[in-house]
């Protein structure tokens, strides 16, 4: 039978079977709730035997191999040289200088066939010239030191360092360690040690990274800013110690590139540096160059691996990660390079300090088991199968949040994944000081269960750095994924967590520090406390102003956009835009029915189809002193007139002066005098009125009339009869709007007609006929998507078309559908959901998707689930030349969502 190797969506095959079953507790949210006030609020110290998911931390937390639990069985807790020393020196070559040629004499330990010969031949034979030194030159020269795990490597790296230095007669006492990223305990040591410490990471951490490109590309976002590195080397002779961290525990767990290492080393060569490795997750980090980086992809991990500490004069490791084991840490450094002679004699220094505060050389610490475990830890983590799964799943996991819009520090890394959580609060007005992450992940445990950790301003000391330093300080919150532990079962629940705070973000408490706020490492031992946000008061303008300032950003909007949107709506705004906004709608006032809530602003943004360009509006009504509909017209004229003094020349009043009697009668009839709208987008802006043919009576015929006048007054009479022609007996003109712009025949003429209860062709049939270009199918495959699936008739509040003319081309029409989603759907969740269909049949480019979800996430102040009138419309544009567009309507809901039977909003 003849073979295929072409194998289509096939994943690649499991690495491992799980053969041992824990099972977990069942706690109630109040329980756990009450256990964290037990704790002061620290997740460090919250029991792990009463959690779901554990994400605080890779280290110790992985689940062994049956090959790591054969080693440990032959565990030798000998006092003085137990055979478990000999295997880890031995695996040390074989995983770091040897490559794809190792020895792997463990084995021979584990079967028992270790005779004298194997002892003399193999392991106390004098081995020199590498990081393990063997048989007598690592007792005269010792440069390998077993620790109980990494931070006190950290310790005795540089505990002896500053004991040398101090020795050296002239030598500045504030040395400085450089590092493309310094991990919290890796900090704390240095600084104890007294070394000033400089962070040299890449720019760009942060940038976008495409949700598609996971798994395919890596920009390796962890390397060393060589450039700014050399600059700062150039300008100083204090660096002791450059420190490359593999992968970049700082900076998200992003790989260091094989390009990146070298040229490191070679800067350190030039300026007479050692140059170190954080090495504790040194196998991932293999991996992504393998998986990644230009010329590897046929290299084994195991000669990555060699070339890579090629480039190092030594390292710290905690054999905790990838070690596999859960005890363990080692520091070496190599006998021929530049870190021995720079501090000649620290090899004795370190080995006398092992002696006193860790334990007999052979074990340092460790028990004869766990020296067992780590040695064959070290062969499991760097066969190529076991990292494709491991960082398969981490990739898994941040595609899962990704697809559910949750935003991740991208490409995921190695070990974790790093929610971004400056994204996570877009628009919830949470500043660093707040400590917002940390609320996070206490609602985190207490509502599932799930224990993650903060890497942002808390963990990193954010109140206790400069603006320099403030500035380097990410906003993230970690999950670390133990290896081996968890399914996608753990993954998929955890997701669904995270999605459900989300959505209620805006409810998730800030965090005061109650103890130890002054405590080096202090995420491990303060007290914290809970405090839950207020909305603040602001006034109509400031909480608009706020609001499009998130919008602005979050669409792409340049500085000059943004500058040019707020200044129209602080001038649009006037004095009664300074007032407070009260927490309840004063039913005595004037209603305006701008926005669903009565609110008298409302923001619109409109989106390209094929390129998701963005412009963005918001549209107001001048409030008035009294409550009188004459009051109202004085308002709304008087903001024609602020407008037309502020942009002089680029604006006119002529066409309005024309059609003013018509739709400001002196005994007006209804609630809308005039509301004015500005958009602006990166390249225009422009202004507009919106006036009311209904308000000569309110009486269809009444409205045709005055349209009819209207269009005549201003030269469009043909285009009215082709609007009039369209006409059934049920439609009626709803608004009148006209262009402001100074060029009069490039200002445009709009008549709004709604329809009540017509179906979805019946519309689409409305649009040929103005204009034979027209799509009907996208009408209707459009308004069947936003109410849910139906095609009408639609007998709620009435779907609305809008025709744009323009005196320069008659003969065209720009063609609007606008739906009323508000009143079509249950809530908000509901028609985001839909959109996100629409969205996804139109193929929209991912550009607009992620502009629409953000700009709703900077409005909304609750869960979209809990109410429905932040979206209000969402229309579909064609315009003469083809193209189209979707704006969507948007409540700031100043007084909150609509209730039922509440059936106001603009467009």
């Amino acid at each position: 039978m003849a073979s295929f190797s072409l194998r289509i969506d096939v994943p690649s095959p499991p690495s491992h079977h799980s053969l041992i079953v824990r099972s977990l507790p069942t706690l109630s949210a109040k329980e756990r709730e009450d256990i964290l006030k037990d704790v002061e609020y620290n997740i460090f110290n919250f029991p792990a035997g009463l959690l779901t998911c554990d994400f605080l931390t890779d280290s110790g937390t992985s689940a062994m191999t049956d090959g790591q639990w054969a080693a440990l069985m032959r565990g030798d807790e000998s006092y003085g040289r137990n055979w478990g020393y000999y295997c880890l020196l031995d695996a040390f070559r074989d995983i770091f200088e040897r490559g794809s040629n190792q020895k792997r004499i463990f084995e021979k330990v584990i079967i028992g066939v270790a005779d004298v010969e194997f002892y003399r031949n193999e392991i106390l034979i004098p081995f020199e010239g590498g990081f393990v030194n063997g048989g007598t030159h690592q007792l005269q020269r010792p440069n390998f030191f077993i620790v109980p795990q990494g931070r006190c490597a950290e310790t005795l790296l540089f505990s002896s360092m500053r004991v040398k230095i101090s020795q050296t007669p002239h030598t500045d006492s504030t040395s400085i360690i450089v590092s493309n990223g310094f991990f919290d305990t890796t900090a704390a040591n240095a600084t104890a040690a007294g070394f000033e410490l400089q962070t040299f990471t890449q720019p760009g951490l942060n940038d976008k990274f495409p949700s598609e490109l996971i798994g395919k590309e890596n920009f390796f976002k962890g390397n060393m800013d060589l450039v700014a590195l050399e600059s700062f080397l150039n300008k100083t002779n204090q660096v002791a110690l450059i420190l490359v961290t593999i992968t970049n525990n700082w900076a998200a767990a992003q790989p260091v590139s094989m390009a990146n290492i070298r040229d490191a080393a070679s800067l350190a060569k030039r300026h007479g540096i050692p140059l170190f490795f954080d090495a504790c997750r040194f196998a991932e980090n293999a991996f992504f160059i393998r998986q990644y980086e230009k010329g590897f992809s046929n290299v084994p991990v195991a000669e990555i691996i060699r070339e890579m500490f090629s480039y190092a004069d030594g390292f710290t490791i905690s054999l905790k990660k990838d070690g596999l084991a859960n005890m363990g840490g080692v520091l070496c450094f190599h006998d021929e390079k530049l870190f021995p002679k720079q501090f000649e004699g620290i090899g004795l220094i370190m080995k006398e300090r092992q002696l006193l505060w860790y334990g007999n050389d052979a074990y340092g610490g460790m028990s004869g088991r766990d020296l067992m475990a780590a040695t064959a830890g070290l062969y499991e983590t760097t066969k190529l199968s076991y990292l494709q799964k491991r960082v398969s799943q981490v990739q898994s996991f941040a595609q899962k949040l990704h697809a559910n819009g949750i935003a991740t520090l991208s490409p995921p890394g190695g070990h974790a994944i790093y929610l971004d959580m400056d994204e996570f609060f877009y628009g919830c007005d949470r500043e660093p000081e707040d400590f917002a992450s940390i609320g996070f992940t206490l609602e985190l445990i207490k509502e599932y269960g799930i224990r993650a950790i903060e890497a942002g301003p808390f963990a990193w000391e954010w109140d206790k750095k400069s603006p320099e330093e403030r500035e380097k300080i990410p906003n993230l919150v970690r999950f670390a994924l133990p290896r081996h532990v968890l399914s996608d079962e753990h993954i998929d629940y955890s997701v669904a967590a995270i999605k459900e705070l989300y959505r209620r973000r805006h409810t998730i408490p800030n965090v005061i520090i109650t103890r130890g706020k002054e405590m080096r490492v202090r995420h491990f031992q303060a007290a914290m406390k809970p405090v839950f946000t207020s909305r603040a008061d602001r006034s109509y303008v400031a909480e608009a102003t706020r609001q499009l300032s998130y919008v602005s950003r979050a669409v792409g909007q340049n500085d000059e956009a943004r500058k040019k949107l707020l200044n129209a709506l602080s001038l649009a705004g006037g004095n009664w835009g300074q007032v407070t906004i009260p927490l309840k709608l004063n039913n005595s006032a004037w209603a305006s029915n701008v926005s669903n809530d009565h609110s008298p602003i409302e923001y619109s943004l409109a989106l390209g189809q094929q390129t998701g360009d963005a412009e963005l509006r918001f549209l107001i009504e001048a409030q008035p002193e009294g409550n009188s509909l004459a009051q109202l017209q004085e308002s709304s004229l008087q903001l024609n007139e602020t407008i037309l003094a502020e942009y002089g020349t680029t604006v006119s009043l002529d066409r309005f002066n024309l059609v003013r009697d018509i739709f400001m009668p002196s005994r007006a009839e209804g609630l809308l005098a005039a509301w004015h709208s500005f958009a602006v987008s990166n390249t225009r802006w422009k202004w507009k009125i919106y006036l009311n043919p209904l308000a000569s009576g309110q009486d269809r015929t009444k409205s045709l009339h005055a349209t009819r006048e209207a269009f005549e007054r201003l030269g469009l009479a043909s285009s009215w009869t082709r609007l009039e022609s369209i006409l059934s007996a049920n439609d009626y003109i709803i608004y009148f709007s006209l262009g402001l712009a100074a060029d009069l025949d490039d200002a445009e003429v709009k008549a709004y007609i709604a329809h009540p209860g017509a179906s979805a062709a019946q519309i689409a049939q409305k649009h040929v006929a103005i204009c034979p270009e027209a799509s009907a199918y996208e009408i209707q495959h459009f308004c069947a998507s936003l109410s849910g699936g139906s095609l009408g008739p639609y007998t709620g509040k009435p779907l609305i078309s809008c025709f744009a003319f323009k005196r320069s081309d008659l003969k065209k029409a720009t063609r609007t559908v606008l739906f009323p989603i508000d009143n079509y759907s249950a809530n908000d969740e509901e028609a985001q959901e839909r959109i996100e269909k629409y969205m996804q049949d139109i193929c929209a480019p991912l550009l607009y998707r992620e502009r629409y979800r953000k700009a709703i996430s900077a409005i909304q102040r609750r869960p979209l689930a809990a109410g429905r009138g932040i979206h209000s419309w969402v229309s579909l544009k064609q315009t003469p030349d083809g193209a189209r567009s979707n704006t969507y309507y948007l409540s700031p809901e100043f007084f909150g969502p609509l209730q039922d039977g509440l059936e106001n909003g603009s467009l």
